[in-house]
């Protein structure tokens, strides 16, 4: 009911669209940013000293899997999860986000869709921010980029406020049925739709676009953009 409660709230924001007006979605990592924004601030928090080294080298080697495997995000996000995050302290994962993105931004801002979604805001279109990346690093980043609404992957906590489960994963499949879910709420049609991610993934999102752009495209989308002349940025 809370997060319903939050999802009604942050909808108000959102504008009922005019006849030019726009919905346009974007990814976070390696869309918005060149990187991967979870990977490094695990990287940022063994540098202060509150993972081991050990727990950098397996989140490396996951990464490489999931770039040289056939593993699906949904896969990758439960080995994160099960392997290097469940039992964290969630206060501890929230504690050096702010300083994290001084240090991560502006420089790893990837500029041009950093210039289309400024655009889109000078414009006055209505824009979310859709990421498989965890909330409180989704938060921060929408914060800094100034979209209020977005959706995120949620870890549940115990009553200790560790982390037990994954609550929510804000992947392809999901990031559609949000997609919908608020299109139907404002009125947005399809044709006024604009997608900007970098990956396969997200093709369930993509093909709910009349304008779809690939962002950074891994190999598969790159090869999905060419067959159906998506423009690529």
């Amino acid at each position: 009911m809370q997060q319903f409660l939050k999802l009604k709230h942050k909808l108000k924001n959102l504008k009922k669209p005019k006849s030019s007006a726009r919905l346009i979605v974007f990814d976070l990592d390696h869309t918005l940013i060149s990187v991967t924004s979870s990977y490094l601030y695990m990287k940022s928090l063994y540098q202060r000293g509150l993972v081991s080294l050990k727990t950098v080298i397996k989140a490396l080697f996951i990464k490489w899997k999931f770039c040289f495997s056939s593993m699906s995000l949904e896969e990758l996000h439960t080995l994160v999860f099960d392997k290097m995050l469940k039992g964290f302290s969630l206060e501890a994962l929230e504690r050096h986000v702010e300083e994290f993105l001084r240090q991560l931004l502006p420089k790893a801002i990837y500029q041009p869709a950093f210039k289309e979604l400024r655009e889109a805001q000078k414009r006055g279109d209505s824009i979310i921010l859709l990421s498989s990346a965890p909330d409180f690093l989704v938060r921060a980043f929408a914060k800094y980029f100034q979209i209020s609404y977005w959706d995120s992957t949620v870890y549940a906590v115990d009553n200790k406020r560790c982390l037990c489960n994954i609550a929510k994963l804000m992947v392809g499949t999901q990031k559609k049925q949000r997609l919908l879910e608020i299109r139907k709420r404002l009125g947005f049609s399809k044709k006024q739709t604009v997608v900007y991610s970098d990956s396969h993934d997200d093709l369930p999102l993509f093909l709910q676009a009349g304008h779809p752009v690939a962002v950074n495209p891994d190999r598969r989308l790159a090869k999905i953009a060419k067959k159906f002349s998506w423009r690529v940025i």
